[in-house]
């Protein structure tokens, strides 16, 4: 079946169950106004939306840790590559990350950098260090979107996976997400290449339902709210 067919098939479906097209459904919904009410409704309940993430994350086998403010970031991580004896990094060039001055400050501290320009490489870092655009609480998800400064093969290649979730950057469930996005991506038609939903550490389960960690991507998921 072609592309076009499915669509056409589809279209007619979403017709016959509503009575209007999908199409006339998402020109008039306005999203600006949902994201405003989806935003107020989280605000409300930000600390307990904190500590169901939280939980939800251990409960897939990651290890979460909170920060006061961002010098408790900085001395988590460098605990982390001590206790780990960590040699080598990579490291997003995000924003918030750059104004923690992390890259230099864990090179100062003798570990070497290893850029994202090369994914053979990237695999060789010890950790990788990113932050995470959004998280979700119901199910202890983060949500990282991809660009130049943003790479996935960071969060997706070295063994330990290190992200920093913003308590702001915190929503509900998939369907607030999508909601604050569809927004964003309304306002600006920018979110980057895909989008990249982490849930633990990377699992494999063979045949028999023998649980793996670690064999396609990190085997170790560490977590730090700010």
């Amino acid at each position: 079946m072609s592309n076009n067919a499915r669509e056409e098939i589809l279209s007619r479906i979403r017709t016959g169950l509503t009575g209007t097209s999908y199409d006339t459904i998402e020109s008039t919904r306005d999203f600006t106004e949902e994201k405003i009410v989806i935003l107020r409704e989280t605000e409300a309940v930000r600390e307990s939306l904190t500590r169901q993430f939280l939980t939800e994350v251990e409960k897939v086998n990651g290890n979460t840790e909170t920060a006061a403010d961002d010098l408790g970031i900085e001395q988590y991580i460098i605990r982390l590559i001590k206790d780990k004896n960590l040699r080598t990094f990579s490291i997003w060039e995000s924003e918030y990350l750059k104004a923690l001055n992390l890259k230099q400050k864990l090179k100062d501290g003798g570990l070497k950098l290893i850029t994202a320009k090369n994914k053979n490489r990237v695999s060789m870092s010890d950790i990788g260090i990113t932050e995470a655009d959004y998280a979700i609480s119901d199910t202890g998800t983060m949500v990282l979107l991809t660009d130049k400064n943003q790479p996935r093969s960071i969060s997706l290649l070295p063994p330990i996976h290190l992200a920093v979730v913003k308590k702001e950057n915190i929503v509900r469930n998939t369907h607030d997400l999508f909601v604050i996005l569809k927004d964003t991506l309304n306002q600006t038609q920018e979110l980057g290449s895909c989008m990249t939903f982490i849930t633990g550490p990377s699992r494999t389960a063979d045949i028999e339902l023998n649980l793996t960690l670690g064999v396609h991507g990190p085997k170790e998921l560490y977590v730090i709210i700010r």
